[in-house]
This record gives C-alpha cells, sequence and structure tokens, in this order.
C-alpha cells in the first residue's frame, strides 16, 4: 500500500478520539517530546510528514500501558490485519436498554483484530453515544471482568443482571454489587443502583461502513 500521510493522520486522531488519548500525555508515556504530535496532527500534513516505525512502536507501548490492552503499531496506522472470526454477540446502546441475543443466537461473525481472536463484539445502535460511537459501529472485547475493576473514566460494555446491554461508565453504588451508570451523552439521565453482572473493555472500533 502506497505512503498516505492524510490516511495515517487520520486514523491516529480517531484511535486518539475513540480511547480518549491526549496528545501531550501519549507523547510523554511514550518517551517522547511533549510536542512529538503535533506537526503530524495537524489540520493540513506535508506529503513527506511521517511518524518513524519506532516512534509508533512507542506510541503503542504506552498505549497499551495507559488503556491496559494491548494495542499494536499496526492498529494506529488502521492497518491491523483482520485474523480469526468471531461472534458479534448483541447490539448494546447508551440509552435505552438493549437485550443480550443468547448464547445460541447472535448477529454472526466478524473478523478478529489481531489480540482479540478470544473475546468478542458488539454492534452500536443508535445515536445515543455520538460522537465518541456511531451507530453501526463494531466494538471489539477481549474478556468480561467483574464491575469492581472498572475505570470510571472510560465506556465499557455494561452486563446488566437480566440481559441488558449498556456502554456506560461506571461508579460504585450505594448498595453491595450496585453501580451508578454514567451516559456518554451528558443529556442522558444516570441509571442509579443497577445490579451490574459484568464489563468489558472496549479495546478496538471497527466503523461503520
Amino acid at each position: 500500500m502506497p505512503y498516505d500521510s492524510e490516511q495515517r493522520r487520520q486514523a491516529l486522531r480517531n484511535f486518539m478520539k475513540t480511547h480518549n488519548l491526549q496528545p501531550k500525555a501519549w507523547a510523554r508515556a511514550a518517551g517522547l517530546s511533549e510536542s512529538a504530535l503535533w506537526p503530524f496532527l495537524g489540520k493540513k500534513v506535508n506529503p513527506t510528514e511521517a511518524l518513524t516505525d519506532d516512534t509508533y512502536e512507542a506510541l503503542a507501548d504506552a498505549a497499551s500501558e495507559l488503556l491496559d490492552t494491548r494495542i499494536r503499531a499496526a492498529q494506529l496506522r488502521d492497518e491491523a490485519p483482520w485474523t480469526a472470526d468471531i461472534r458479534i454477540e448483541s447490539y448494546v446502546g447508551a440509552g435505552d436498554e438493549v437485550q443480550m441475543i443468547g448464547v445460541d443466537g447472535g448477529l454472526g461473525t466478524t473478523a478478529a483484530p489481531p489480540g482479540y481472536e478470544g473475546g468478542g463484539a458488539v454492534i452500536v445502535r443508535g445515536d445515543s453515544m455520538q460522537p465518541v460511537f456511531n451507530s453501526g459501529d463494531l466494538l471489539f472485547f477481549q474478556k468480561r471482568e467483574p464491575p469492581s475493576v472498572a475505570n470510571p473514566a472510560k465506556p465499557l460494555i455494561v452486563e446488566v443482571r437480566g440481559g441488558p446491554l449498556y456502554v456506560k461508565k461506571v461508579l460504585k453504588g450505594s448498595k453491595r454489587g450496585h453501580f451508578h451508570l454514567l451516559s456518554i451523552n451528558p443529556n442522558t439521565p444516570v441509571l442509579q443502583d443497577r445490579p451490574v453482572m459484568s464489563i468489558a473493555k472496549i479495546g478496538w472500533v471497527k466503523p461503520a461502513e
């Protein structure tokens, strides 16, 4: 594939937006100067402007630490090879409850990005998560975890007892095993004291076609 500086720039900006990464903090975590990314992220990129392979590797390693999930340099360039097929488990929303599809059901399969072969995927339904996620986006996760490990600053795939799935931020509730669920959209009311069964960290997003 010919080198395309604009495609690389947009891929990096999309990755940062999806994962709420700030250029200075990310560059610093990667051992780079705080201004290292600004020339490449500008509105207009010189066709010869490029980040070296070593820089991409350093940024991927730093993102892996910051996001607590394995990130590869190819993902930052949106060139990750899609390998094994995994099940698309369900639709997921931020406002309305979205019932999980049964274990024997599902929404077909999709190719998994590297490192997600043993994980799962869900499809965003509705516009309540814009501008972070759009309807039709595929959200990939590596595993389900207990809600006690949730990072309150990051949106997660949340499974509530009885089946509903959301994409929400999770805060400890007033009762044991219950959590407050905050939407990406500030206009969506907080769901108070919901019995959360599991959470899954969103590690990769495939934009809607």
